[in-house]
């Protein structure tokens, strides 16, 4: 039983790195305050954070 639990938290683990970063074509395709860069999604601080400007 405990080997089938560690399975589940090692499924929900790669899950949520997979959907970290929503694959887009335009800004309306991702969430709010989000825009598509390089067909990604991207927070506004994510953005800020990869042309590190502050």
């Amino acid at each position: 039983m405990n080997i089938l639990a560690f399975l589940l938290v090692v499924l929900l683990a790669i899950t949520t790195e997979v959907t970290a970063f929503k694959r887009c074509r335009s800004s309306t395709q991702c969430n709010y305050e989000s825009v598509c860069y390089e067909g990604y999604c991207y927070t506004i601080d994510e953005m800020f954070e990869k042309f590190d400007t502050k």
